[in-house]
């Protein structure tokens, strides 16, 4: 492969990165180009594959054809403004009560010193000084998306509880596909009027976002607990409860599916859909017993192959696996067990010990 070319365009506020590169398929000569399109807290990009020049001007009609719209402006307030303000921002109050969501071991000790528990709209973890609310998801709305994301979220969520100031945004360094969005302030809460500092993280996918306030007593504390942005983001994994058999008792269930367009690599016609979808059942009848049942279809458009599965047999809880006896040939299956802690709910995920591919991620249906 030879070194890739990159060129930067800027236009409007909208900021497109190119790169192109030759490298050889199938012992032929072929080209790759990717263009990203950032701006306005929106990212798209586009991916050119081909071992051919016919469609060259094809792809560049295509390629001009694109009009990146610059929104309309709206009156954006900082954080700071909307504190001062008489009439905070639209909010629900954060709920403080304690919900355990259906987990009965709701408190979790981490060997290195964290303690989670979960609450009404969020689960708290506490270390030494400092406490970090991991805020339960939050669908992205198409009103969200119409403002600056992650800064109507602050607004909505920080702003309400606390008078801020010294507000600082983390420096992406340039336009970026996973850009970082934090922020640290300085703070006093007006409920108590005590000081803190703030550092506020909001992560993206799938159409939900999750929010991490993280209350420091101080900015020295914060540096020494985060001194990189990938501790902040590896507080997402503590969301983590035991599971008992009283707990599991009742029906959970999980669906998934994917679909991926083919093309032929040598004349770049459309080749068809290759599909997947599954959907798993388990019943823990609360008398060390369970049964399960697993259907699905995957393949070609066309010519896809279907299945269904029934196991029925013994379970084993303890604190963090389930083991099932009458699984797959008669086999006996030790999964890893844990419970996540959802708004109003709590998610049921196994992990095969043995294959970890083999997975579930069930919500409680009945």
């Amino acid at each position: 492969m030879l070194e890739p070319t990159l060129h930067l365009d800027e236009e409007d506020g909208w900021k497109a990165n190119t790169g192109a590169s030759s490298f050889q398929f199938n012992g032929q000569p072929a080209a790759a180009s990717l263009t990203t399109i950032s701006g306005y807290g929106v990212k798209m990009s586009l991916t050119v594959l081909t071992n051919t020049d016919e469609f060259e001007s094809a792809i560049d009609a295509f390629s001009e054809s694109l009009q990146m719209q610059k929104p309309v402006e709206v009156n954006r307030q900082t954080p700071q403004q909307l504190s001062n303000q008489a009439s905070p921002p639209k909010y629900q109050p954060l709920n403080t009560a304690p919900g355990k969501n259906g987990i009965s071991l709701a408190t979790t000790n981490f060997d290195d010193g964290w303690v989670a528990q979960p609450f009404a709209d969020y689960v708290k973890l506490t270390k030494a000084s400092t406490a970090v609310l991991l805020h339960y998801s939050i669908e992205v709305t198409d009103e969200l998306r119409k403002n600056d994301l992650e800064w109507t979220l602050l607004n909505q969520i920080v702003v309400p509880r606390y008078n801020l100031s010294n507000i600082r945004k983390y420096d992406n360094d340039g336009p970026c596909y996973f850009c970082i969005y934090f922020y640290e302030m300085d703070a006093i809460e007006k409920a108590t009027g005590k000081s803190f500092y703030i550092g506020f993280r909001v992560i993206t996918n799938s159409g939900v976002s999750r929010c991490i306030e993280i209350i420091s007593p101080s900015a020295q504390d914060f540096q020494r607990m985060f001194p990189d942005q990938k501790n902040v983001e590896a507080l997402l994994n503590y969301n983590k409860f035991a599971v008992t058999e009283k707990d599991l008792i009742g029906t959970w269930e999980e669906t998934s599916g994917a679909a991926v367009n083919m093309y032929s690599v040598t004349t770049g016609a459309y080749a068809g859909m290759n599909t997947s979808s599954s959907a798993n059942k388990f019943i823990f009848k609360g008398n060390g017993l369970y049964e399960s049942t697993h259907k699905g279809a995957f393949g070609m458009v066309g010519s896809m192959q279907f299945y269904s599965q029934k196991y029925d047999g013994n379970v084993k809880v303890g604190n963090w696996e389930v083991t099932l006896t009458k699984q797959f040939e008669g086999k006996t299956k030790v999964y890893w067990a844990q419970f996540e802690a959802v708004r109003g709910g709590r998610v049921l995920h196994l992990t095969n010990k043995e294959y970890t591919g083999d997975r579930f991620h069930l919500v409680k249906t009945n």
